[in-house]
């Protein structure tokens, strides 16, 4: 693992939805998988003894023993307590990250297309330039308009800190109690990249 050397970290809060959205193309018609509306502020948050939250400790191998905590927010989103990186991780370091993860647990590895490399990318800009999570709300557009797969989902991830590729996957999505974890592990995609913008993390996934 990375961490800021000679520094104690303080505690931050990411947070992320599952946002995990699958479009299948029938036509006109878009079938969501768990779609929010819910209002995502990334920034440290301490919410303690909140009787509405799912909450899960868990001790890493660090010598600073950081405080691990997962915390259930609702049924689409998953609040973290992770140790800030050194660096943001790149698009192709999160891809590599993702399929690393992938064949560890016995999943067919993601291949990239340009076409869905193109769309993650936008979508993470997207997610930089409106300064939290959309929810998807930005997501159908892309899917429609591309011929290349039959079905699409993408899995989002927003917080005020730098994390590398291999943190966003195993210590963030892997974690989730809002259903990342099983996006992806799924062994339903075949195709895949991810995109970044500022500290947001975007993974869309693609099956044709």
């Amino acid at each position: 693992m990375k961490y800021l050397s000679n520094i104690k970290l303080p505690k931050f809060s990411i947070i992320f939805g599952l946002y995990f959205l699958v479009l299948f193309l029938t036509g006109s018609l878009s079938l969501y998988e768990k779609k929010s509306n819910f209002k995502i502020i990334p920034s440290p948050v301490n919410k303690i003894n909140s009787p509405s939250l799912q909450k899960e400790n868990l001790t890493k191998p660090d010598s600073r023993s950081f405080e691990w905590t997962v915390e259930k927010v609702d049924e689409h989103l998953t609040r973290l307590q992770l140790p800030a990186d050194d660096h943001m991780s790149t698009a192709d370091e999160l891809f590599e990250a993702m399929n690393n993860y992938r064949r560890a647990n016995n999943i067919g590895t993601l291949e990239k297309t340009p076409g869905i490399c193109e769309i993650a990318d936008k979508r993470a800009k997207e997610q930089l330039a409106n300064g939290e999570l959309d929810g998807h709300s930005g997501f159908d557009k892309y899917v429609q308009s591309q011929n290349e797969f039959q079905t699409m989902g993408e899995v989002l991830f927003g917080g005020s800190q730098p994390q590398s590729g291999v943190h966003i996957v195993e210590f963030g999505w892997n974690r989730s109690l809002t259903g990342h974890k099983e996006a992806i592990q799924s062994p339903d995609w075949h195709y895949g990249c991810g995109g970044i913008a500022g500290y947001f993390a975007v993974f869309v996934f693609g099956r044709k």
